[in-house]
């Protein structure tokens, strides 16, 4: 069997919390002891991951480690509006995380986000294609390059804006297993319905082109968002290579894990820590390659083309609704 490569993929971001009138945060008593939800998130992960601590058994620090130059990520906008305002070292650790990492590797681990937190294939025509547009420009002028990916909010696609992505050159977008219809190696022959296997890529054929797209291995990323996975780095590193091994490719194989970024820190108190410590030394302990999306991709491109399901009137799926998006529209 082949190398396991692995991406571990947080999704950072919060509404616009600022009072329309006065254009600041109002106090909130739910976030005490402090002022706003805003502020106690970012310092229980925003900034947290960017300086997050790596102790011996008697608590000594041994290293700061910027977690954000290890991890994929992508941070909505409005949230980067607020951090460069209100927590600029925090900010410039974020977008140094990514220059660093394309400076290494080739390819940064930052990706884009459509510009709000819209439910795409809810929107209109025009209002997708200004979603992606914006996401696509607020990042680069941030960043200063070209993102290859972006994130859709909750994961939610359908064939429509897999079509406005590509008009737009975005290379490559990552989904819930359970979006998936069916897949076949890209030489044809019939499609295969049964659970997709996530250890590789995939290529999606639209009438626009064709782009990238990455399945997250859910049960990993479940035990993330919802089962205190981040309370022990050796079981989270256990459990990534028990996902490795479910692989039926002889060649390199891939394990992603995507969940809220909060969960690092904030949903999972120190959660920031149990992945600095993945991060930097069990995984590599292991000889488990961290990566991310640009990089693998670039590795080792698509031998399976996928089909993506329509969902109820072809608007699509998310990853919080395999069936379609009418909690939202309902």
């Amino acid at each position: 069997m082949g190398k396991l490569n692995v991406i571990i993929h947080g999704h950072f971001y919060q509404p616009p919390r600022e009072n329309p009138w006065t254009a600041e945060i109002e106090q909130q008593a739910s976030a005490a002891p402090f002022h706003d939800w805003n502020e106690r998130i970012t310092s229980e992960c925003y900034f947290a991951n960017t300086r997050s601590r790596i102790q011996d058994g008697r608590g000594r620090l041994l290293q700061a480690v910027n977690n954000y130059e290890h991890i994929s990520f992508n941070f909505g906008p409005t949230l980067l509006s607020y951090l460069e305002d209100k927590h600029p070292t925090c900010y410039r650790r974020i977008l140094l995380a990514d220059r660093l990492s394309f400076e290494k590797n080739g390819f940064g681990n930052a990706i884009a986000q459509a510009y709000n937190h819209m439910i795409m294939p809810l929107a209109s025509a025009r209002d997708r294609q200004t979603q992606i547009r914006w996401g696509i420009e607020d990042f680069k002028a941030r960043f200063k390059r070209a993102p290859r990916g972006l994130w859709l909010p909750e994961t939610a696609v359908n064939q429509a804006s897999c079509e406005d992505l590509v008009k737009a050159g975005v290379e490559f977008i990552l989904l819930a297993p359970a979006q998936a219809e069916g897949y076949r190696p890209l030489s044809g022959g019939d499609w295969q319905t049964s659970a997709i296997p996530t250890d590789r890529s995939y290529l999606c054929r639209t009438a626009a082109g064709d782009i990238q797209i990455l399945f997250y291995h859910a049960g990993l990323s479940s035990a993330v968002a919802f089962e205190h996975l981040l309370r022990n780095a050796g079981i989270f590193a256990d459990r990534i290579e028990q996902a490795g091994r479910e692989s039926s490719l002889d060649s390199d194989h891939l394990v992603l894990v995507c969940s809220d970024g909060e969960s690092y820190g904030h949903h999972e108190k120190l959660g920031d820590m149990c992945l600095a410590y993945l991060a930097t030394r069990d995984l590599p302990q292991r000889d488990i390659h961290l990566t991310s999306p640009a990089e693998f991709l670039h590795n080792h491109p698509p031998q399976f083309e996928v089909k993506l399901k329509p969902g109820k009137n072809n608007q699509g799926t998310a990853w919080s609704c395999a069936h379609g998006v009418d909690r939202w529209q309902a």
